[in-house]
């Protein structure tokens, strides 16, 4: 029997569950479900991967039951992967109910998508500063809502998004339910899951450390200046189809992409300044396997649709604790296993104490001290990829 019928979805859904061969809710599932079916604000915490999108879009295409003519849920999210990401979701889980979703975001013109609010709308997904745009031209009406979600709220924080979510907030009805999704729970989420919802119930799923039983941690330290040639030497040790290489800054993005192709690794870079079109053709190479590594700013860390990366590598350790758990949660999911390779430079051994609090447990000192060349920590978790593997480049052509 399907688990999920036992939370209280309807047959249709549990239909479209048993085809996709979704029948065991993941932990944040199971918590969740029942709590926004019975109408509860709630504050959830979890991890990439753990199938967050699901826990609000299941409960949201079950309250609506049939289609509609205004819109009655909103899904607030960061960026517009994350957008489409969650739209694919509700159109996938919602089908046979014949919802319509319709999808706000920036970097693409206004047309298509006023001409989609002009028409019947169940579900809107939509980044603020497009939705804000929408409102000011009084072409969205949320004046039906029943239940309002804040995905990645702490994300959406962290880019500024919050005097527009609040000037969206105050066009929804007072009464309406609210549901938020957040990395994880701090001071800031909270203050404003008291601001915006009632009494809301807290679920808290993911560890403040990251399960190492799928993710082999490694970590390296590298002077800053080494970095490029430690990273062409890993790449051709992996033994590996996909790879994902973050860096702190989008210039830094373009620079390590140029540098692996003068090493004859077919490699893109995605960011913010790239257009709609061009992230969506960078993708595309990249999941066919054109392209073997992607090299990208937290932009991709977060709703991107990427299955499958065998090796996330972290040429620069982000700020955040919890971003260092997004951009390794890329890899090891769908109970593959998986490797995360992470570089420490001298500038950024501040941020070793942070990661021991994440994987749970002391580094190697001279990790902290500053040893030259490339002394290595190897994580708790499975070997590491084996050496001789396919060269980086065997796969469509250098440009």
């Amino acid at each position: 029997m399907n688990k999920f019928a036992e939370l209280g979805l309807s047959k249709p859904i549990v239909d479209i569950l048993d085809e996709a061969g979704f029948v065991e809710p993941t932990p944040v599932q199971n918590a969740a479900i029942e709590l926004i079916l019975n109408g509860k604000d709630v504050l959830a915490s979890a991890q990439t991967g753990s199938g967050k999108t699901a826990a609000f879009a299941l409960p949201i295409i079950e309250k609506l039951a049939k289609p509609g003519d205004k819109p009655r849920a909103l899904v607030l999210v960061p960026t517009r992967e994350l957008a489409l990401q969650v739209t694919t979701q509700f159109k996938l889980f919602g089908r046979n109910k014949k919802l319509k979703v319709v999808t706000l975001y920036g970097g693409v013109g206004f047309d298509a998508q006023l001409r989609a609010l002009r028409g019947k709308i169940d579900v809107i997904v939509a980044t603020p500063g497009r939705l804000n745009d929408c409102l000011e031209r009084r072409c969205a009406d949320l004046r039906n809502v029943e239940i309002t979600v804040l995905d990645e709220a702490d994300r959406l924080m962290d880019l500024g998004f919050m005097p527009q979510v609040r000037r969206i907030i105050d066009r929804v009805p007072a009464d309406a339910q609210t549901v938020m999704f957040s990395a994880t729970i701090d001071q800031r989420v909270t203050r404003i899951a008291n601001e915006f919802a009632t009494d809301p119930v807290i679920v808290k799923i993911n560890p403040e450390r990251v399960d190492s039983s799928s993710i082999d941690q490694k970590f390296m330290h590298v002077h800053e200046f080494k970095k490029d040639a430690l990273l062409i030497e890993l790449l051709s040790e992996f033994n590996a189809d996909s790879v994902l290489v973050f860096t702190r800054t989008k210039r830094k993005a373009g620079w390590v992409k140029d540098r692996l192709r003068d090493a004859s690794v077919v490699a893109e870079e995605i960011h913010g300044d790239l257009s709609q079109s061009q992230r969506e053709r960078t993708l595309k190479k990249y999941r066919a396997g054109e392209v073997a590594v992607l090299v990208a700013t937290d932009v991709a860390a977060r709703g991107l649709d990427i299955p499958a990366i065998s090796h996330v590598v972290n040429y620069d350790l982000p700020d955040s604790p919890s971003d260092y758990v997004h951009r390794i949660g890329r890899t090891g999911r769908a109970g593959r296993s998986g490797t995360a390779v992470s570089f420490i430079s001298d500038e950024q051994r501040h941020l070793v104490r942070d990661i021991e609090k994440i994987v749970g447990r002391q580094l190697d000192p001279s990790l902290k001290a500053g040893a030259g060349g490339a002394k290595m920590a190897v994580g708790a978790g499975r070997p590491g990829a084996r050496p001789g593997g396919r060269r980086f480049g065997g796969r469509g052509r250098r440009r």
